[in-house]
């Protein structure tokens, strides 16, 4: 049975300076009608200390009154609260109106570009910021090309990324293949995966691109490399449903990288049965273990030319052009 004193996930009153402690305690006495400090601490399991700071807390607020006998009571919540609520809405109003004040006035000091729904930014600081403001703004799902060099934003975790993937938003990144060839890439994606993200991959990428709910999109306008300096902000409109496009499309074509949770492989890719010969697994097991070719042909008891025309047939059906990203596909496809 649910805690009555224990606001849901999307009811609180730390808006109004309550802190969970104070509110639990104010719960319980809009549920439970007036009652005794010692009396709260046994029902909510809380020291008769912590009842006492957070009913001083209440009272600073007039959220409750001392009735008769030493208990306390809840004051209404409709008088203790409209009036609270309403001057917070109020100055959530004007701090908007101070945000789009202030964000024009920083367009105009640095002469930033806008132009129909497209802004230029310039510098890895800029830029940065950017990217973690749209990040924590996003509401329902973020979209991403991820390509090397990575000077600004990347595939490793980051504070951002842990905060947002709490949130439960959908996030679909398509990697470029040399995203394999990065420091850490099989640790960072795996920990990509395990959070929750849905990664692609695919040969190749025209650019870094991120897009957060239809609504805006970052996309690289340089080389993009380790001195990263500008990009587009594209707000909503034909060129951001352009991108939108553009990703979907190479979404539905891209490689899945290994089954992502609650969903499966793509029917279009190749299955395990693809590996008629059972050598073909031991062979791939003891690449991926670190083997050169010469020590796994000894090992199998074939020449090295036989063993390597097998691992070219095995790319050959993997469709991959390196044997990273052969293993990549094995372990994708379950042929390990």
């Amino acid at each position: 049975m649910a805690d009555p004193s224990r606001p849901s996930p999307l009811s609180s009153l730390i808006g109004v300076d309550v802190d969970a402690t104070a509110e639990r305690v104010y719960r319980a006495l809009v549920s439970g009608g007036p009652a005794l400090g010692p009396d709260l601490a046994g029902l909510l399991g809380i020291s008769v200390e912590d009842i006492e700071t957070a009913i001083g807390a209440l009272r600073q607020v007039g959220l409750v009154d001392m009735a008769d006998g030493g208990k306390i009571s809840a004051v209404p919540p409709s008088l203790a609260l409209e009036g609270m609520v309403a001057q917070r809405e109020q100055q959530v109003r004007a701090a908007r109106t101070a945000l789009d004040e202030l964000a024009e006035e920083y367009r105009r000091a640095r002469e930033v570009q806008l132009s129909n729904g497209i802004e230029i930014v310039r510098g890895r600081s800029e830029i940065g910021s950017w990217l973690n403001g749209l990040l924590l703004s996003a509401k329902e799902q973020m979209r991403m090309f991820a390509k090397p060099p990575f000077a600004v934003f990347g595939i490793s975790e980051t504070d951002t990324e842990r905060e947002v993937a709490g949130r439960g938003l959908r996030e679909r990144i398509i990697i470029e293949r040399t995203v394999l060839d990065e420091p850490a890439a099989e640790k960072d994606l795996f920990a990509s995966l395990d959070r929750g993200q849905e990664i692609r991959m695919v040969q190749s990428l025209p650019a870094k691109l991120l897009i957060v709910d239809d609504s805006i999109a970052i996309v690289q306008l340089d080389e993009g490399g380790h001195a990263h300096s500008e990009v587009a902000v594209v707000r909503a409109g034909g060129l951001l449903d352009c991108l939108v496009f553009s990703f979907e499309s190479l979404w539905r074509s891209a490689m899945q990288l290994r089954e992502a949770l609650g969903r499966r492989v793509d029917p279009n890719l190749a299955s395990p049965k693809d590996l008629a010969d059972p050598a073909d697994r031991e062979v791939l097991m003891l690449l991926l273990a670190g083997y050169t070719d010469a020590a796994v042909a000894a090992r199998l008891g074939i020449g090295l030319r036989t063993m390597q025309r097998r691992v070219r047939r095995l790319m050959d059906l993997a469709g991959a052009d390196s044997r990273v990203l052969l293993g990549w596909h094995a372990r994708d496809r379950g042929w390990l």
